[in-house]
């Protein structure tokens, strides 16, 4: 008799069946319907926020911690989850309860750079500003040596995350 392993990456005929974004550094996806979204971290961070009673959700793939100056965009993890957090209010209310999963922030190359990684930074202004909005953290898979594919589910919330354990 043989025992079949269950793939936590399979994808069913429902799901197969579903909108499928792929997620860039530096982009982000607020979602009303049902949606697969996948990306690939590194040292950057996905925080994905997922509003239980409505099913609206999103994601955002950010690359560096804090912008510098004036300039702002969704490359950086400050402004990325303001941006992603007022573009879910807008559709589900201010008074909106989110929570958060946050997933990347690996340390790519230690062996390179002294001092705090730009990995453990992503994940620590993460943290930062989801506490400074209130936003629970239910789940996070952050730092360590390799990366990350990830695969959320706009609909249910569900986010899988494989480490990707085979480095160049």
């Amino acid at each position: 008799m043989t025992l079949a392993c269950l793939d936590p990456f399979a994808v069913d005929e429902q799901e197969q069946a579903l909108p499928r974004v792929y997620l860039l550094p530096g982009e982000m996806h607020c979602a009303e319907t049902r949606t697969v979204v996948t990306t690939v971290l590194g040292s950057c961070v996905a925080v994905c926020l997922h509003h239980r009673s409505t099913g609206i959700s999103g994601i955002n793939h950010f690359v560096l911690p804090i912008s510098e100056g004036s300039e702002t965009g969704l490359r950086y993890g400050d402004y990325a989850i303001d941006c992603l957090v007022a573009s879910l209010r807008r559709v589900c209310g201010d008074d909106a309860r989110f929570e958060a999963k946050v997933f990347g922030g690996a340390e790519m190359f230690p062996a390179r750079f002294q001092g705090v990684s730009v990995g453990a930074r992503n994940a620590a202004i993460a943290e930062r500003r989801l506490a400074q909005l209130s936003i629970p953290i239910v789940a996070q898979a952050t730092g360590g040596r390799g990366g990350f594919f990830m695969r959320f589910d706009t609909g249910t919330g569900t986010v899988m995350a494989r480490r990707i354990t085979k480095m160049p």
